[in-house]
């Protein structure tokens, strides 16, 4: 039995619109894209920016998959498709979760309600971050644009409703579903410089998490 996976779609002001098929659904958007400029509608996700307990930023390498295949990217990212349409933030949380577990391997997930419990959590010093991994949401942003690329390197405009996260942990990534393939660490100030010098080696998310949320991570 074929299982059909479905994804959200919703329009600038991250209101619900539509759910359809994954693959029909993404087709739908890359073709509008490349023809006007622009995706009419975006996808509900979430982005997990993951440190180490010295503010190294954690990257993977992108699997052969339909967008940006082989690079580099944040450590974790994910569709939400959630029985409530109005996609409440219990939405994403779960599934930022969900894919922490399935893409990396991380178990064990401490999420922040804020800013304030996340420092409170740090300053205790009573999590082990080899076992668990500490994150809080940082952002939201219903219409962020990335270019997204072919595997024969055709870029168009993809449009996410987002959910960012930003977090720590030291462990070992386990990469379980291939969405993934290998991992690297790099400070802040490295990974800035690498990717003005080399931008196509990275996915055109961690330009933007580097520009919008530098001075946010650190521990």
């Amino acid at each position: 039995m074929i299982c059909t996976e479905l994804l959200h779609a919703t329009d600038r002001q991250g209101r619900y619109v539509k759910t359809a098929e994954r693959t029909a659904l993404l087709a739908e958007i890359c073709a509008h894209s490349r023809r006007h400029g622009d995706a009419p509608l975006a996808v509900p996700v979430v982005h997990i920016l993951l440190m180490n307990s010295d503010g190294a930023i954690r990257l993977v390498q992108r699997g052969d998959k339909p967008e940006n295949p082989f690079m580099w990217d944040k450590a974790v990212g994910g569709h939400v498709v959630w029985d409530d349409p109005a996609l409440p933030r219990a939405a994403f949380d779960a599934n930022a979760r969900k894919e922490m577990a399935e893409e990396v391997g991380i178990q064990q997930v401490i999420l922040a309600a804020d800013a304030f419990q996340f420092r409170h959590h740090l300053r205790s010093g009573l999590l082990d971050y080899q076992s668990q991994a500490l994150i809080h949401l940082i952002d939201v942003d219903p219409w962020q644009g990335s270019l997204s690329r072919t595997r024969q390197g055709e870029p168009w405009l993809k449009r996410h409703y987002v959910a960012t996260y930003a977090g720590i942990f030291d462990g070992p990534f386990l990469f379980m579903d291939g969405e993934a393939q290998a991992e690297r660490t790099l400070s802040k100030r490295d990974l800035m410089m690498d990717i003005q010098e080399s931008p196509w080696l990275y996915a055109d998310g961690v330009r933007i998490f580097m520009q919008r949320y530098y001075h946010l991570l650190r521990t």
